[in-house]
Formats: C-alpha cells, sequence, structure tokens
C-alpha cells in the first residue's frame, strides 16, 4: 500500500516513500501526506534535522503516472494535483529544519524535485538522476527549473531537460546534484553522521545559515536572512557557544 511513513529518532526526523510496487512512484495522496509530514517535523523543537527517503533500493521513480491520464480527464483532478505539488514544493521552500536528501537507486522526475528541494544530496554509488518531463511531454513548472539552474547551472540543467536522459553517479557529482557518494552500505551511516553533525550546533546558528544560503538564490528572503542572523546576537546560544569553547566541552544549546 502506498504510503508515508515517519519516525523520530535522537531529533532527526526520518520520512519514508513507501510504495515499493511503482518503485516509490507518488501518488497524489502521498505527495499530500508528504507535505503535512514534513511541515509538523518542521515545527517540532526536538528535530533538529529531516531526512527524506525512499524505502528499500530506490529513492523515488517521480510522480505515479498511472494517475496521469485522470488529471487531463478530470478538471476537478488535475486542480487537485497542481494545488498538491504546489503546496509540497512552497512547503519545502519555507522550512527552516536542514532537509537532507538520503538517495539510493532511481530519483527520476517528482523525485529529483524533491530532492534539489533538499539542502544537502547524499547518495549512494550506482544511484541514477533524471527529469525526463520532455519524454513525457510536459513542460517542467518555471519554479522547479530555476530551482534546477540554481543547483547545476544553465548548461547541465538545458541538458538534463532537453535530453531527458539519465545521469549516472558520478556524472551526477561532477554536475552538483549530489554533495557526495558512498558505497551503499554505508549510506544511513553517513546520513546519521551528517544529521548528529548538524544537531550539534546552535539551531538559531544553523537556521541562519539555511536563510542566508536561500537568500542568494532567492532575493525576495534577504530580508527574513538578516532578521534571523540578529536573533543569533546576544542569545542564549550565542553565550553557551562561547563559554562551551572557553571551558573545552560541548555545548549544550537549546534555543529554537
Amino acid at each position: 500500500m502506498p504510503e508515508i511513513v515517519t519516525a523520530v529518532r535522537d531529533g532527526v526526523g526520518w520520512v519514508t516513500m513507501s510504495n515499493p510496487a511503482r518503485r516509490n512512484a507518488l501518488s497524489t495522496a502521498m505527495l499530500a501526506t508528504l507535505e503535512s509530514a514534513v511541515r509538523e517535523m518542521d515545527l517540532d523543537p526536538g528535530i533538529r534535522t529531516v531526512v527524506l527517503r525512499g524505502t528499500g533500493e530506490t529513492f523515488t521513480a517521480g510522480a505515479d503516472i498511472s494517475e496521469f491520464a485522470a488529471h487531463h480527464d478530470s478538471v476537478a483532478a488535475r486542480e487537485t494535483w497542481e494545488r498538491t505539488l504546489t503546496g509540497l514544493f512552497e512547503t519545502l521552500s519555507g522550512l527552516t529544519t536542514p532537509l537532507i536528501a538520503m538517495i539510493r537507486g532511481h530519483c527520476f522526475g517528482a523525485g529529483m524535485a524533491l530532492a534539489l528541494s533538499a539542502d544537502l544530496r547524499i547518495a549512494a554509488e550506482g544511484s541514477t538522476f533524471g527529469i525526463p518531463a520532455a519524454r513525457l511531454g510536459i513542460g517542467y513548472p518555471f519554479a522547479l527549473a530555476q530551482t534546477l539552474v540554481h543547483v547545476v547551472g544553465p548548461a547541465h540543467a538545458g541538458e538534463m531537460l532537453f535530453t531527458a536522459r539519465a545521469y549516472a553517479d558520478r556524472e551526477a557529482l561532477g554536475a552538483g546534484l549530489v554533495n557526495r557518494l558512498v558505497p551503499a552500505g554505508e549510506l544511513e551511516a553517513d546520513v546519521i553522521a551528517t544529521a548528529n553533525a548538524i544537531a550539534a550546533n546552535a539551531p538559531l546558528a544553523v537556521r541562519a545559515a539555511k536563510a542566508a544560503i536561500k537568500a542568494a538564490a532567492y532575493p525576495s528572503m534577504i530580508e527574513r536572512a538578516h532578521e534571523l542572523i540578529a536573533a543569533t546576537v546576544g542569545s542564549d546560544d550565542e553565550r553557551e557557544g562561547q563559554r562551551a569553547f572557553m571551558e573545552r566541552r560541548p555545548p549544550e544549546f537549546r534555543n529554537r
């Protein structure tokens, strides 16, 4: 049964896309559940990092193509699909909690868009990446194309969208689609180590850094970034970080 499975362990929120019969293809219902899951985790002060992954050996093959006919045959179904997709990516864009995409196997279409919405993308060796919109006759949404360009640049974005071909793991790494590749058996451990490294730092400072990075690509977010950076000044986190440094001990941050 297609579903979104969530769990929280040691300050890490795990969101798993599960539809193994269809390589974790995302139905409209799954997209809506995914949106609510990441939104709720972003509001939880006990969660310092969110990890998005697919069940089994696939991240996700993308949107469930079996639903496409219904989208075109019914105005209501098409509007529901577009509203759900827009809501999901607006939520992902507005997350204050760092998001890691843990990728193994196929990462295609809407799955590639999800991965590009993450702050970090860590992939298993042997993974493949692609956006087959042109092969399906679909005009790739402007906002998603904009994100792709910000991540890989116009030349790689053009090749991916024009040819609709798949990128192999090393090619994806060279294009900047992923932060790093790790052996498949080490993927989860690497992601956990990264999430723990983030959680060990001051939440206010991490949020400010995320906002500043986003603002570099989206100028409308510059004012918010300045606000979050200013909020770190004189904060309990700032005092704790400096006190811990002087006392040569790990800091214990509490703010969010």
